[in-house]
């Protein structure tokens, strides 16, 4: 699905973001799913699960914070690190730092644009909010990424995990909550590529984190409508799903069972 390379430069420069950036981090996305089932993935299948090529980070408002509070917030002070002291270029909504495919290392703006395009990997972070508030354009001049869903995660600490195995405290969204975030992406997906990562984040998020599948229902269907869910999981297509079997080296029934008994 990915190359070595792009999940490796991902993999070393989250460390380094990590490493920069003020405690708590709340990460999302696809390393959060890497975080929270490859111990278990790994312990089965002998193999680590699927790597992030982009480093998704989460962030918490108020919707009635002054600028004041949101010059000084988590978010503020975070895109002052990533753009200050980590290099990376503001593109829109995301920020990009641009690496060689086969040294891996950073190329400056002077290499970018001497290398060929197909010799450069494109490594962004995307920050990303549980609220817009009212004066976020007006501040950081760019509509960010949204997930409401974020907000459990910031306000119940029942509904988040704390990780340390990158040497700071990450809050991980709860195995639930992350799953809730991958249900809502993948019925939207218009690349097939990041539909398949999707698709098999979904299952291992139900049958390779330390969560019972029938807990994570229980506490699943607390705040998502069952018949959405399963309207979601029957567009998976037998042909995704033998896609997805060769990617992550899961039998395809096993991977339709699981998906079965979720919406059971």
């Amino acid at each position: 699905m990915y190359e070595t390379y792009e999940t490796g430069i991902s993999s070393r420069y989250l460390k380094t973001v990590v490493d920069k950036l003020d405690e708590p981090i709340c990460l999302i996305g696809g390393w959060a799913v890497y975080h929270s089932v490859n111990s278990n993935f790994n312990t089965a299948t002998g193999r680590n699960y699927i790597g992030s090529r982009d480093i998704d980070l989460g962030f918490h408002f108020e919707v009635d914070w002054s600028e004041e509070t949101i010059l000084e917030s988590a978010f503020a002070r975070s895109l002052r690190i990533i753009e200050d002291q980590l290099g990376f270029m503001p593109v829109g909504f995301r920020y990009l730092k641009e690496f060689h495919i086969e040294t891996e290392k950073e190329l400056s703006d002077n290499e970018v644009k001497t290398t060929p395009t197909h010799f450069i990997f494109p490594l962004y972070i995307d920050p990303i909010v549980d609220i817009i508030h009212p004066k976020f354009h007006d501040i950081f001049k760019f509509n960010p990424i949204d997930e409401t869903l974020l907000e459990m995660v910031f306000t119940e600490k029942t509904n988040r995990i704390t990780d340390r195995s990158l040497g700071k405290n990450l809050w991980l969204p709860q195995t639930h909550v992350l799953l809730a975030t991958k249900l809502n992406s993948v019925i939207n997906r218009d690349k097939e590529h990041k539909r398949l990562k999707d698709i098999a984040d979904i299952f291992v998020l139900l049958w390779f984190t330390d969560v019972d599948i029938s807990e994570i229902k229980s506490r699943f269907f607390q705040f998502s409508d069952k018949k959405d869910i399963k309207r979601t999981i029957d567009s998976i297509s037998k042909k995704e799903i033998f896609a997805v079997s060769n990617i992550i080296g899961v039998g395809p029934d096993e991977i339709e069972r699981v998906f079965l008994e979720f919406i059971r």
